[in-house]
């Protein structure tokens, strides 16, 4: 399928180290990561409101010049970056709340809103989405599923063809109060169950997921972290397809409500007709015989779980950014090849590491990533999405990266 690597001229808002901001596959569009930037890729806007409304103008530019509009949006990101109490984060929303319901009406898209770090000295909110045009869509709000504790216009979910977008599935109820707080187990069953109710709605099921990513909160570190994830996943298996979605799975800051432990999101095809991607000799999970899975091929489309450096027994590899990159992007390499694809065909890349240092280490750190990027994916290269999260599934990795492939003509 042919692809348009799409950069509007003098565009100000895309916060990735790629010229392109979007990119456009028949009727799907793929739009990167968009701040409240200037030409110089200075934030501008010290204030919420004033940072999502830049953004989301950046959204709006972008999408137009890919032949679409914010009505077009079936899925939509918010990755934000707040300090303070419980208080300062309801009210740091409740902005962004009122400046994005000026931009969406109902039946708008999915969301999932995450509590991450980003990679801009005073950004304070990157935004993403995919949008697809012409199409008949049906909207998915299966009845007594959980909701929001605010009248929203969103959607859980949308059924566009055969491709299913689901967004973020979290451990509420009717009335938006979390159930299960503190207990990882409880909010994990439920978050999962929700998300299998969305498949079901639109006629699949846990078979018809071909990305799930997983968004956790946790502080510990050390071997805590991989036994934290190990407890998570244990209930992540009873819903899992055998074998099972691509994915990722991230440690962040937090979410909208603090009680919240976990969220998931995914995109499913319908469909019999897939290849499972999975190399020989690669990195592996620390539980053994997991049916886990680093990549789907289903008809034109592909999608690459979170790689990460690591050996097969989900040691890390590598003590620095630099060589983590490089290998990250050499198993990225090698999934595709199972399915007969390169990095000509990526149309998005999702970028996750972790840095704690200053601004002037952060900044080195993502000059490093950008620079191992371009060697494996020169210009145009694909849109992408990269944010700073506090960790992942295993310790002492410092980046995961996950990509959608479109297969050439």
């Amino acid at each position: 399928m042919h692809k348009d690597f799409l950069a509007p001229k003098n565009h100000c808002g895309g916060a990735s180290g790629s010229g392109t901001q979007a990119v456009r596959a028949g009727n799907l569009i793929l739009v990167g990561g968009q701040m409240s930037l200037d030409e110089q890729g200075r934030v501008v806007g010290d204030d919420i409101a004033t940072q999502t409304r830049n953004a989301l103008e950046s959204l709006k530019r972008v999408l137009a010049e890919a032949g679409a509009t914010m009505r077009d949006v079936v899925k939509h990101n918010i990755y934000f970056q707040c300090e303070g109490d419980d208080e300062a984060v309801s009210t740091f929303l409740n902005e962004i709340d009122r400046v994005r319901l000026e931009y969406f009406s109902a039946p708008g898209p999915t969301t999932t809103e995450t509590r991450v770090g980003l990679d801009r000295e005073g950004a304070m909110i990157q935004i993403d989405a995919w949008a697809v045009v012409g199409e008949a869509k049906e909207r998915l709000m299966p009845p007594g599923h959980w909701n929001w504790s605010k009248p929203m216009p969103f959607s859980h979910g949308w059924k566009v063809g055969d491709m299913v977008f689901v967004g973020g599935q979290r451990s509420l109820d009717e009335k938006g109060n979390v159930q299960g707080i503190g207990d990882i187990e409880i909010q994990t069953d439920h978050a999962f169950r929700n998300l299998d109710t969305l498949l079901r709605a639109a006629g699949g099921d846990r078979n018809t997921l071909m990305r799930q990513n997983t968004y956790f909160r946790f502080y510990g570190q050390g071997r805590e972290v991989t036994d934290y994830w190990e407890k998570m996943t244990n209930v992540r298996r009873r819903y899992m397809s055998v074998p099972s979605a691509a994915g990722a799975g991230l440690r962040i800051t937090g979410f909208p409500n603090s009680s919240e432990l976990i969220q998931v999101e995914g995109i499913g095809v319908l469909g019999e007709d897939k290849q499972r991607l999975q190399p020989e000799n690669h990195w592996d999970w620390s539980i053994p015989n997991t049916q886990f899975t680093q990549g789907w091929r289903i008809g034109k489309w592909a999608f690459i779980g979170g790689q990460i450096s690591a050996d097969n027994r989900a040691k890390a590899v590598g003590k620095d950014m630099e060589t983590q990159t490089r290998n990250v992007f050499q198993f990225i390499r090698n999934v595709m090849a199972e399915g007969d694809l390169d990095e000509s065909d990526v149309a998005k890349l999702y970028i996750y590491y972790h840095c704690d240092g200053d601004w002037n280490q952060i900044a080195q750190t993502k000059a490093t990533i950008e620079r191992v990027q371009r060697e494996f994916y020169p210009a145009p290269g694909p849109a992408v999405t990269a944010i700073r999260v506090s960790g992942f599934a295993f310790e002492d990795l410092l980046i995961e990266i996950e990509a959608f492939a479109i297969s050439r003509d």
